[in-house]
């Protein structure tokens, strides 16, 4: 008997992913080639019979397969990520009908493996798009093997992510951010149409920890490092080539910023590059141009983070204007909100905020679009609660737009709501149900000041940005 156990091919990230229902989340192009790369790896033995758990995700990284095979895929909730083991058990086979293929989640592979004490440790290895293959002698498993992607195998067997004949670089960046630190590794050719391998964060709020001109205190540090050299591992396994750990807004305003980048870049093991608010930017713009239809026209594009708002003017080609002010959402939901809800001076406050850091800026969006290009994770939140559902995915998606009247209406709602209620919403993330009142109010009142009638929301920024100005340099443009 043979059974394969594969846990579904990499999909868009949670973060990126507009929907508000997960099962719908699809997979990026990284599992779209590990769906592939499944069907030629089972071809000379496929499954007689393939079972997949109802996500479009699971779904989707046995489609080609059942295409190559003309097996007929068969939906089965018994697969769902955190079901009784024993549901996935009734599985399995009880006579000998060739191969079986179970596509499911890694945490269901992992109970399965341990109750059919096939592996010893706790926590079986089984990355995105791999699989196990159960064998034995009659209807019971004796012996269960890991086969690591093929993709990534692939990618491997070409030099652990660099192709000298595609000029293709495997880097990573580590942004760390005023509300998380982010990991991004990915492969990047010489078109800039960066590939995601690997997206991973860790939400620290280090923007909530000062006030301002404020240290960042000790022990908030030691649990940063902790956190980097983790993130870091996770670089090291995928085989980096080229690596780029950023700071922003919270260690750049800290009384101890440069201590606490020092700190965490010994952990890391490589220097930590602190961004001025101008350079950060322009780095995110520099995004912008490879991952929107800017066109030739002038056009607004902002990151709304944690610890600040950054703006910048330019076109596909050109970057004009760069503009840093201290809007970000978690400095402005610390010093400005105590309440739940919020109250009507609260919200007058930030908007007196918001007026007061643009005074000196509102010819900046002059002669540009009415329509700017925005990001950030309180961006996609608010996106997401506008209903949103399409994923950001593909070299040139088509950004969600979000209108002026929708984005004040959904503000309308939100300043109403306490943090209880916002839970509730659909579409609603748990890490950002006390950020998006904020975020809303600073969106909403930028694009009064500078007269913008909509958003474009981007999936990519300064991640993104950074990656390309690291490998391609930073006069890179798109083809």
């Amino acid at each position: 008997m043979k059974i394969y156990l594969v846990r579904h091919a990499r999909s868009v990230a949670r973060e990126d992913w507009l929907g508000d229902d997960d099962e719908l989340r699809p997979l990026n192009e990284v599992g779209r080639e590990q769906a592939e790369a499944l069907a030629a790896q089972l071809a000379a033995d496929p499954p007689t019979r393939i079972l997949s758990a109802t996500s479009v995700r699971c779904q989707q990284t046995v489609q080609a397969l059942s295409s190559a095979t003309g097996v007929e895929v068969e939906i089965e909730d018994r697969l769902a990520s955190g079901e009784d083991v024993a549901r996935a058990l009734e599985l399995l086979p009880t006579f000998d009908e060739g191969p079986l293929l179970l596509c499911t989640y890694g945490d269901v592979i992992g109970r399965v493996l341990r109750v059919l004490e096939l592996v010893d440790a706790d926590r079986p290895e089984c990355r995105k798009g791999a699989l196990w293959v159960l064998e034995g002698q009659g209807y019971t498993p004796t012996q269960a093997t890991y086969v690591e992607p093929a993709a990534t195998r692939r990618r491997r067997e070409t030099g652990g992510g660099w192709d000298p004949a595609a000029g293709v670089v495997r880097a990573a960046v580590l942004d760390l951010g005023s509300t998380s630190f982010n990991l991004l590794i990915a492969d990047v050719p010489p078109s800039g149409r960066i590939a995601p391998v690997v997206r991973d964060k860790v939400m620290l709020r280090l923007g909530a920890m000062i006030a301002n001109g404020g240290a960042i205190p000790d022990e908030v540090v030691e649990r940063a490092c902790d956190v980097a050299r983790e993130l870091a591992e996770v670089a090291r396994r995928e085989k980096v080539e080229r690596f780029f750990p950023v700071a922003t807004a919270a260690i750049r305003a800290a009384s101890n910023g440069a201590d606490t980048a020092r700190r965490i870049g010994a952990a890391l093991g490589h220097p930590i590059r602190i961004l001025s608010g101008e350079e950060e930017a322009r780095t995110i713009f520099r995004a912008f141009q490879h991952r929107v239809d800017l066109g030739n026209d002038a056009t607004l594009g902002l990151d709304l983070g944690g610890g600040s708002l950054e703006l910048a003017v330019g076109s596909r080609r050109a970057i004009d204007r760069e503009v840093t002010t201290p809007l970000g959402v978690v400095r402005l939901q610390r010093e400005l909100v105590a309440n739940d809800p919020i109250t009507k001076p609260e919200v007058r406050a930030i908007r007196e905020r918001v007026r007061s850091a643009l005074a000196d800026h509102r010819d900046l969006a002059s002669g540009t679009s009415r329509v700017g290009v925005a990001t950030g994770g309180t961006v996609r939140a608010l996106a997401r609660l506008l209903g949103e559902k399409t994923a950001l995915r593909g070299p040139r998606p088509k950004t969600p737009r979000v209108a002026l009247a929708d984005l004040a209406e959904l503000r309308r709602t939100l300043v109403r709501s306490t943090h209880a209620e916002r839970l509730q919403m659909r579409g609603s993330r748990r890490h950002r149900a006390d950020l998006v009142v904020v975020g809303a109010i600073v969106l909403e009142a930028v694009a009064r000041e500078l007269e913008l009638d909509a958003y474009r929301v981007c999936d990519w920024g300064l991640r993104e940005g950074v990656l390309l100005e690291g490998v391609l340099g930073r006069g890179a443009l798109p083809d």
